[in-house]
C-alpha cells in the first residue's frame, strides 16, 4: 500500500530494473483497500472527491446569520478565508485526528496550553475543520472524503471481520511504503488490520523520520476503537 501513485511506480520501476516479476504484488492505495472490503458487502460505497466538496464549500452562506453557527467563530476570524482555506483546515484536522472523540479531546488538551491568543486561534481552528466537516456531512448522502470510507472500513475489520480474508484470501505481506509521517486514519486502518490478519505488516519508512515513528508508533496504536468518529 502507498499513498500515491507517485510512490507505486516507482516501485513498479524498481523491480523491473532488476528484473523481478511484478505479478505477485498488488499495488494500491489504502483508500483502494478500503473500498474493495465496503464494496464486498453492500453496494459500492461513494464519496465526495475534492473538486465536490470545494463546489459544496462555494455555496456555504456568506451572510452571518446564516453561516452555519460551528463555522462562525472561523469565518469571523479569518474573513478572507474560502472554499480552499475551509477545505484544508478540516483535511488537517482529519489528518490529525482521523476526527475520533480522544484525539480531538487530546488536542485540544495541547492547544489549551498554549498562550491566550495562540490558544483561542488554534481552538477556532479546531472547532472550525470539525464544523466543516458536519456541514458537508449535512449536504450529502455521499461520505465526505475517502479518509470517511476508510474509517468505515476499521470499524469492519474490528474482531477481524470476515470481509478481509474474502477479498485477500490469499495474501501474505502488507507493506505500507513511501510515507514520511502516518496520518491518523492510516494508523487506525493498520491497527485493525492487525486483528483482521495472519498476514505480516510492515512498514517502510523514510530514513530522515524513521526513528521519531518507530519510537511514536506505540502510542499512535494505543487508541481504543479505532475509526470511532467523534459525534459531530
Amino acid at each position: 500500500m502507498a499513498p500515491t501513485e507517485l510512490h507505486q511506480r516507482n516501485l513498479q520501476r524498481r523491480l523491473r530494473e532488476r528484473t523481478q516479476p511484478q505479478n505477485a504484488f498488488e499495488f494500491v492505495d489504502p483508500k483502494t483497500v478500503a473500498e474493495v472490503l465496503l464494496g464486498a458487502a453492500d453496494p459500492a460505497p461513494t464519496s465526495l472527491d475534492r473538486v465536490d466538496r470545494l463546489a459544496l464549500l462555494q455555496s456555504l452562506p456568506t451572510t452571518t446569520p446564516d453561516q452555519p453557527s460551528g463555522l462562525r467563530p472561523l469565518l469571523s476570524a479569518r474573513r478572507d478565508v474560502g472554499p480552499q482555506q475551509l477545505e484544508q483546515i478540516r483535511s488537517e484536522v482529519e489528518s490529525m485526528t482521523n476526527f475520533h472523540p480522544d484525539r480531538i479531546a487530546a488536542l485540544r488538551d495541547v492547544t489549551d496550553e498554549f498562550a491566550g491568543p495562540i490558544a483561542d486561534e488554534a481552538t477556532t481552528l479546531v472547532d472550525g475543520g470539525l464544523a466543516v466537516e458536519t456541514w458537508l456531512r449535512d449536504q450529502t448522502d455521499k461520505a465526505v472524503s475517502k479518509t470517511a470510507l476508510l474509517r468505515r472500513a476499521t470499524r469492519r475489520l474490528i474482531g477481524g471481520d470476515e470481509v478481509w480474508t474474502d477479498c485477500y484470501p490469499d495474501i501474505e505481506r502488507i507493506s505500507l511504503v513511501g510515507v514520511s509521517s502516518i496520518p491518523a486514519p492510516e494508523v487506525d486502518f493498520l491497527h485493525d488490520l492487525c486483528t483482521a490478519t495472519t498476514a505480516d505488516i510492515e512498514l517502510h519508512l523514510r530514513p530522515g523520520t524513521s526513528e521519531y515513528l518507530t519510537a511514536r508508533l506505540p502510542d499512535l496504536l494505543s487508541i481504543d476503537y479505532p475509526g470511532r468518529e467523534v459525534n459531530l
